[in-house]
């Protein structure tokens, strides 16, 4: 299947078993410098090794706050399907195997819940993540503060390493095609906090346009040095990684005793 980006991004061929506010000049230099200075950080930066498989492997979380398109966006990047029904996310996991010229690399993203149950193992998440999408709707002023909460969360978990700061990481305004009387977040109040005060990058998307969510994920990927091109060849699977299994269980477990108490 072909993208509108598919010079960039190539061919995606997926297989599903289902087993599954205005900024003024020197703010703008400002932001460039530090996007200039990332990106000669990031391009250092490659995918680490798994110990056990010696495969290369970059692991993508997604955060943000429920019903803002987490699983959306994940199942148009991976799928080329936009999913209408709202259904409650219990983390899950894909992986994905990208082959380049030069090198193999096994991508897993990690859609996370949007409920905030258990945070020990949102911290886990973070903690095993290499790079972060970051993700609020436009029409949700509160999801927007929740995921200033994820971006000092990654920064506070992640705080050990060296390049904390300059870890791989985009925050997402989704739901963009909604009606202009609709929003609660501009373009440019988010600009200003996200491209001026952290200096990342920010791109709105919509689930219905899926060049959009393709330059959001490509963006992620180019700042984890991961450049996909017209020769790349990718395959989705489903993952079976454990500790997302545990996890889903223990969610599971947890509403089964709320609904026997009530």
């Amino acid at each position: 299947m072909r993208s509108g980006l598919s010079d960039e991004l190539g061919s995606l061929k997926v297989t599903d078993d289902r087993s599954r506010v205005s900024t003024n000049s020197t703010a703008r230099r400002n932001y460039a410098a530090g996007h200039n200075q990332r990106h000669n950080l990031h391009s250092k930066r490659a995918a680490t090794i798994d110990h056990d498989s010696q495969e290369e492997k970059l692991r993508i979380v997604v955060l943000g706050a429920t019903k803002v398109g987490k699983t959306c966006l994940c199942q148009q990047f991976l799928q080329e399907k936009f999913v209408t029904d709202h259904k409650e996310t219990v983390d899950e996991m894909y992986s994905v195997d990208i082959a380049l010229a030069d090198r193999h690399i096994v991508l897993e993203i990690l859609d996370t819940a949007g409920i905030d149950e258990f945070p020990v193992m949102r911290r886990l998440a973070i903690t095993r993540g290499d790079a972060f999408l970051i993700v609020y709707a436009v029409n949700d002023r509160y999801s927007f503060t929740i995921a200033q909460k994820m971006h000092e969360l990654v920064l506070e978990v992640k705080s050990d390493l060296a390049s904390a700061t300059t870890m791989p990481m985009v925050i997402i305004g989704n739901k963009r095609d909604i009606d202009i009387s609709q929003r609660e977040v501009t373009l440019d109040y988010a600009n200003n906090i996200v491209r001026d005060q952290w200096a990342l990058d920010h791109i709105e998307t919509t689930c219905h346009e899926r060049e959009s969510v393709l330059n959001a994920f490509h963006r992620l990927l180019h700042l984890s040095n991961i450049n996909i091109t017209n020769n790349s060849d990718i395959a989705t699977r489903r993952s079976s990684d454990p500790n997302v299994s545990a996890h889903k269980e223990q969610r599971t477990n947890s509403k089964r005793q709320s609904c026997a108490q009530q």
